[in-house]
C-alpha cells in the first residue's frame, strides 16, 4: 500500500514538472510570437527540435546517472572525441561508417567502464572521477588531432543529420524520441529500472534487497556515455566536419535541462520525459535570446541563474 503512494505521488510529480514545462514552452513561443511576428512556424520548431535532440540524448544518460546517485561531467567531452574520431575514420566514405561507428562506441563503453569503476571501486567523488575523465579524452583528442582536425562526415551520416523524415520532421529527432521511449520503457517497467531509483534513493536498503549497487552504478555511467556517442555522431552528421569545441555545452546544458525536468540532485526521483522537455526548453531560450541579440554571456548567465533557481527550489520543497 505505501509502495503504491510513493509510486502515485512520484507519477503525480512528474506529471506536474511537465506540466510546468509544457506552459513554459508555450509561453517562451508566444513571446517570440510577439517579439517577432511570423516567425513562429513548423519548419521553425522543427528546426528546435533537431538542435535539441542531440542534448536531449546527453540527458537521457545524464538523467540515469543523476537517478542512481551521480553525476556525469565527461559527456562532452565524450561527444567532442566522438566527432574527431568519427570525421577521422569516416574520410567522407560511407564504406568507412559502420568502422567509425564501432570504434566511437568502444571509445564511449571504455569512457563508462572507467567512471563507473573509479566511483564505484575506486571510492572517488563521482564530480571527481569524471571530471578527470574529461580531462583525460580532451587531451586524447588534442593529441590525437595535433591540435589541427580535418576531414569530413560519411553522406550517410550527413544525410541522417541533415535529412528530414517526410519531408518534416528530422531524423535526429526521430532518434531522440525513439531512445526516450526506449529509456522511459526500462524505467517503468523492468527491473533495471526499479533498481535504479532504489539506489539513488537509498543505496544501502536496495543492497539489502539483494540489488547489485555496483553493477546498477556502472551500468548508467556506461550508458551515459554511450549515449552521448550518438549524439556526437548526429551532431557530427550535422555539421558535416570536425569542431574541437562541438561538446563545450553539453555539460552545463544536460544538467540544467535534468534539473528543470524535476529530477532531484540527490538521485532516486524524476524520470526522462521532464529532460526530454527540458532540452527543448533550454535550446528554445537560447534561440529565443539570439533572435533578441542577447550574446553568449547573457545566455550563460541566464543558464547559471536557470540552474540555480531550480536546485534552490528543489531543496526549499525537499526540507518542508
Amino acid at each position: 500500500m505505501q509502495k503504491t503512494h510513493i509510486r502515485s505521488e512520484r507519477t503525480s510529480g512528474k506529471a506536474r514538472q511537465c506540466l510546468i514545462l509544457l506552459f513554459s514552452i508555450t509561453a517562451l513561443f508566444v513571446l517570440q510570437g510577439i517579439l517577432r511576428p511570423g516567425s513562429v512556424t513548423i519548419a521553425q520548431g522543427m528546426n528546435i527540435s533537431r538542435q535539441a535532440s542531440t542534448l536531449g540524448i546527453v540527458v537521457l544518460g545524464q538523467a540515469l546517472v543523476i537517478l542512481a546517485g551521480g553525476i556525469d561531467l565527461s559527456v562532452g567531452s565524450v561527444v567532442t572525441v566522438t566527432n574527431v574520431f568519427a570525421v577521422s575514420f569516416m574520410k567522407g566514405q560511407d564504406e568507412n561508417f559502420l568502422k567509425a561507428v564501432a570504434v566511437c562506441m568502444g571509445i564511449g563503453l571504455a569512457a563508462g567502464m572507467i567512471n563507473g569503476i573509479g566511483v564505484l571501486k575506486l571510492k572517488i567523488a563521482p564530480f571527481i572521477m569524471t571530471l578527470c575523465t574529461s580531462t583525460i579524452l580532451q587531451g586524447v583528442y588534442l593529441v590525437y588531432t595535433g591540435g589541427a582536425p580535418s576531414g569530413n562526415v560519411s553522406p550517410s551520416l550527413k544525410g541522417i543529420g541533415n535529412g528530414l523524415w517526410g519531408g518534416v520532421v528530422p531524423y535526429p529527432t526521430l532518434f531522440w524520441v525513439a531512445l526516450t521511449v526506449l529509456v522511459w520503457a526500462a524505467l517503468m517497467f523492468t527491473p533495471y529500472g526499479r533498481s535504479i531509483y532504489a539506489v539513488g534513493e537509498n543505496a544501502d536498503a536496495a543492497r539489502l534487497c539483494g540489488i547489485s549497487v555496483g553493477r546498477i552504478k556502472i551500468s548508467t555511467y556506461v550508458l551515459s556515455a554511450l549515449l552521448a556517442v550518438v549524439a556526437g555522431l548526429l551532431a557530427s552528421g550535422y555539421i558535416g566536419t570536425t569542431s574541437m569545441s562541438l561538446g563545450n555545452d553539453y555539460i552545463n546544458n544536460s544538467l540544467a535541462a535534468v534539473l528543470i525536468g524535476g529530477n532531484s540532485i540527490e538521485g532516486g526521483k524524476g524520470g526522462v520525459w521532464g529532460g526530454f522537455m527540458g532540452a527543448f526548453f533550454m535550446m528554445l531560450l537560447f534561440a529565443l535570446l539570439t533572435m533578441i541579440n542577447v550574446g553568449q554571456a547573457g545566455k550563460l548567465v541566464i543558464q547559471g541563474i536557470i540552474i540555480f533557481g531550480v536546485a534552490a527550489s528543489q531543496g526549499v520543497l525537499e526540507n518542508r
